[in-house]
């Protein structure tokens, strides 16, 4: 059983928690904190990674597996919560993708940690001293970096994978798409590929994979029936991303800051139990030094 979140109710050790924006506080810099325990206060695990790149998935049992970890909020409840109304000076929703990059580019001008500052002035309720933290997730070398000197007690779990492994879980492929397209040999033609193909480029896709690639997606989400306004918009998500952030410069940022708290995978041939099984291990060896 799983306490929806903190709400004033005697917590059960064993329980996960799991906080709604509303349950944090924040204290930027070095002011006095509210009641209750500041983040860089005790053991967090973050995970780090794209869209894409099974962090959600593996929070999700990780959690199951580590009894008792209290759950933050996700980046996009954050986000809304906290960022955005700092940028528009109103609580109002903003649900265009593309906007909330901008605007969330706007914020890391005025902090350069961007959500990295964030979490290191989040305040925790009270009556969770001792309790193992999760958050998913950070991006970027500048998030990470500011994250592992403000988070000393933290550790990051990066996941990364190639971009055309993360466009076809989004489109709802979650086999790799080797398995349908056969890599040592050019994709056959498909009704469909052509105009898959068409938005790949129209979206800037093509820029991030070479051609071949290209060729194989296009094939595998015609063959899979996918619709090409559907892979369009997630193209779209991941060639944005790709402009904000680099995933090799925060893996490469955190294995030189933090190297013995950091833990880098390639999940495009793990399934998600094995990355799961592996975080978890890592993470409670770690708590037990």
């Amino acid at each position: 059983m799983q306490d929806a979140g903190h709400g004033g109710r005697a917590l059960v050790a064993d329980r996960v928690v799991r906080l709604a924006p509303g349950d944090l506080s924040v204290t930027p810099g070095d002011c006095e904190s509210s009641p209750g325990r500041r983040l860089a206060e005790g053991s967090v695990l973050v995970l780090v990674g794209l869209t894409g790149t099974g962090k959600t998935t593996a929070a999700d049992r990780v959690v199951d597996s580590v009894p008792g970890t209290v759950v933050l909020p996700d980046r996009r409840a954050l986000t809304d919560r906290l960022i955005l109304p700092m940028m528009t000076g109103d609580d109002r929703p903003v649900d265009d993708r593309l906007e909330r990059f901008r605007l969330t580019a706007a914020f890391k001008e005025r902090h350069p940690g961007g959500m990295g500052d964030l979490l290191a002035w989040l305040v925790l309720p009270e009556g969770l001293a001792g309790r193992r933290v999760l958050f998913d997730g950070l991006r970027g070398q500048a998030e990470v970096t500011a994250a592992a000197a403000s988070l000393p007690q933290a550790r990051f779990a990066v996941l990364d994978c190639p971009p055309e492994h993360r466009l076809l879980r989004l489109c709802g492929r979650h086999d790799p798409f080797d398995r349908v397209a056969d890599a040592g040999r050019p994709a056959a033609s498909q009704p469909g590929a052509a105009a898959t193909r068409t938005v790949l480029a129209q979206t800037g896709f093509d820029a991030l994979v070479d051609a071949e690639i290209v060729e194989r997606v296009a094939v595998t989400l015609a063959r899979a029936g996918g619709d090409p306004g559907d892979v369009a918009r997630c193209a779209s998500i991941i060639v944005e991303e790709a402009r904000h952030y680099d995933p090799a410069g925060a893996r490469d940022a955190l294995l030189r800051l933090a190297p013995t708290r950091t833990l880098a995978l390639n999940t495009a041939h793990l399934a998600p139990e094995e990355v799961a099984a592996t975080i978890s291990t890592w993470w409670a060896d770690g708590a037990s030094r």
